[in-house]
């Protein structure tokens, strides 16, 4: 998937764009990510950090208690990046901010010990 992706937070004061390849795409089910975004799982797509790239203001980041970053527009507060100290040269973008988050289905659950008994699982294993 070596297209160019674009995406932006909520009212529009943060920008990105994606010119690379878009490693995955899956559904997180952690408690810390539901926490964080207040949804019953997130959806992210994952890539390298070359290939991301902020076109228009700023991401503020809060550093979490598992010393992950998870970035997000000053102006609306939307949830849009994390990065994880395990893998320092990766990031993790969430998919409702894409332009076309329709392009990237979900093909995989994380922590599926974690989900909600309420929701169903991406695939079956």
């Amino acid at each position: 998937m070596n297209e160019n992706h674009q995406g932006g937070c909520y009212c529009g004061q943060f920008r990105y764009s994606i010119a690379g390849s878009i490693e995955s795409a899956g559904l997180c089910h952690c408690e810390n990510c539901r926490k964080a975004i207040g949804a019953q799982a997130v959806a992210w797509v994952l890539m390298k950090k070359d290939v991301f790239e902020v076109t228009k203001g700023i991401l503020n980041r809060y550093k979490t208690e598992t010393g992950a970053w998870r970035g997000f527009c000053p102006q609306c507060g939307t949830s849009v990046s994390y990065e994880s100290p395990k893998r320092p040269d990766e990031i993790d973008i969430t998919t409702g901010t894409l332009d076309n988050p329709n392009a990237f289905p979900p093909k995989w659950d994380a922590f599926d010990d974690e989900k909600l008994t309420w929701v169903s699982k991406v695939s079956e294993e």
